[in-house]
C-alpha cells in the first residue's frame, strides 16, 4: 500500500506488522491443517527476530521461497521468516497461538486507526 507523504515510521511499521500477522495466521492454519500429516513439523515466525531486523533497516518481506526447481520462482530472503521447529503440532497450542496472533493483529489495527484519526484531525483543522 502506498501512503504517499502522509506516513511516518510508526505507520509503516504497523502496515508491515499487519502483513506479518496475516501471514502468521496462514502459517498457524497450515499447522492445524497438517495436524495428522505424517512427519509434518510445525512452522512458526520469529517476530522478535523480524522486528529487530526491520529496526536495523532490513525491510523483510513475507514471500515465497522456491524449494523445488519445478516450483514457480520466489525469493530466498537472507533470514527466513518462516522456520521449521522440528516439533509436532499440538492443536491446543496452535489455537492459543492463533488467538494471541489475532489479538496482536487487532491491536495493530486499532493503533493504525488512531494514527489515521490523528491525521484526519490535522487535515480537517480539528487540532486544538
Amino acid at each position: 500500500m502506498s501512503w504517499g507523504g502522509f506516513t511516518d515510521g510508526a505507520m509503516r511499521l504497523l502496515e508491515k506488522t499487519l502483513n506479518w500477522r496475516a501471514r502468521n495466521q496462514e502459517i498457524i492454519a497450515g499447522n492445524v491443517a497438517n495436524l495428522d500429516t505424517p512427519n509434518y513439523t510445525r512452522k512458526e515466525m520469529d517476530f522478535q527476530n523480524i522486528l529487530e531486523s526491520y529496526s536495523r533497516g532490513n525491510l523483510m518481506e513475507v514471500s515465497l521461497t522456491q524449494t523445488n526447481p519445478g516450483h514457480l520462482g520466489g525469493s530466498n530472503p537472507s533470514q527466513a521468516l518462516v522456520q521449521e521447529t522440528s516439533e509436532d503440532v499440538d492443536l491446543d497450542q496452535e489455537i492459543v497461538r492463533m488467538s494471541e496472533n489475532q489479538i496482536s493483529y487487532n491491536a495493530s489495527v486499532q493503533m493504525l486507526i488512531k494514527k489515521l484519526d490523528n491525521l484526519r484531525a490535522v487535515i480537517n483543522g480539528d487540532v486544538k
